[in-house]
């Protein structure tokens, strides 16, 4: 996603918040999405009667629901004609309100429409869905967490577990939602998010690897452009210990910079009972290991 992109969810979220008079936190999702004349309901999206019923009508993001419960986990859908947010039942209550203004983003940026009705060569290309997917979430996270005042505030807390808590609660989010959105906007460090499967847990079936999120700050990914999810992930499972909720890891670790300078790491992972979420945050660096030739010292 550029930069233009993002200014443009900017006003828009902006735009939307301002008009429904949402400013002070917690969000109330019911105010936005009555301001947005979208309505909200509960199934069990993998329900066959509910499917039988919608198939041959519904069409979501140009491909039939059918088919893509074939291949991914669905926890909400936005039925565009009929203004309506489907919602799994059985998802968690506490990521309703991140599902439900996750298609509200859809709604609300105007060139996401096209891709819900029929398809073409570009809405059919998985980079153009996938790329439309993280703009509802970065829409999702402007919504959610009001805009700026999210971002003023994050940037007073530092980057410990409590902090990030203290956040969700205020914010009447999820903790990974929060950590997301305080990667995405919070202070001004080089840091990164990795969402993993714990080592003792086996992966979902739609999960490809052993994480399913990795969030890079823009200034982590200019200073570690080599740094990869499967790398940090390795290092997770090094320090986690089994246990249940709450902060499972504290460790640290070298990483090069993009001229190969060392930087010291520091990261904690906290089970969130579902996943393993992490937090990476530069803290100094390290130096460059210089080889020594012989030229050097005068032989």
């Amino acid at each position: 996603m550029d930069d233009n992109t993002r200014r443009e969810i900017r006003k828009v979220t902006a735009e939307t918040l301002r008009d429904a008079g949402l400013t002070e936190p917690p969000l109330s999702v019911d105010r936005l999405l009555e301001h947005m004349e979208l309505y909200r309901d509960y199934y069990d999206l993998s329900d066959p009667g509910f499917l039988e019923q919608a198939k041959h009508k519904l069409l979501v993001h140009g491909r039939r629901l059918i088919e893509i419960l074939k291949s991914v986990r669905l926890q909400a859908v936005l039925l565009f004609d009929e203004r309506r947010i489907c919602i799994d039942a059985n998802l968690p209550k506490i990521k309703h309100p991140w599902a439900s203004c996750h298609e509200a983003g859809h709604r609300v940026l105007s060139w996401h429409k096209p891709y819900f009705f029929g398809d073409t060569a570009e809405t059919l290309d998985p980079s153009y869905h996938e790329r439309l997917e993280e703009e509802a979430n970065y829409a999702a996270g402007r919504l959610l967490f009001l805009g700026d005042r999210f971002t003023a505030e994050a940037r007073d807390v530092a980057p410990t577990a409590d902090g990030i808590k203290r956040l969700a609660r205020r914010y009447r989010a999820s903790v990974t939602a929060t950590l997301r959105r305080y990667v995405e906007q919070g202070p001004y460090i080089a840091m990164a998010m990795l969402v993993s499967t714990a080592p003792w847990d086996d992966p979902p079936a739609d999960q490809l690897d052993r994480w399913r999120h990795f969030v890079p700050s823009s200034g982590f990914t200019r200073l570690f452009p080599d740094a990869s999810a499967d790398q940090l992930r390795v290092k997770v499972d090094e320090h986690a210990r089994r246990r249940r909720g709450g902060v499972v890891g504290e460790f640290s670790l070298a990483l090069p910079d993009a001229r190969g300078d060392q930087h010291e790491i520091s990261a904690w992972t906290f089970d969130s009972h579902h996943y393993l979420l992490t937090l990476f945050i530069e803290e100094n660096r390290m130096g460059t290991k210089r080889v020594v030739l012989a030229s050097d010292v005068g032989f």
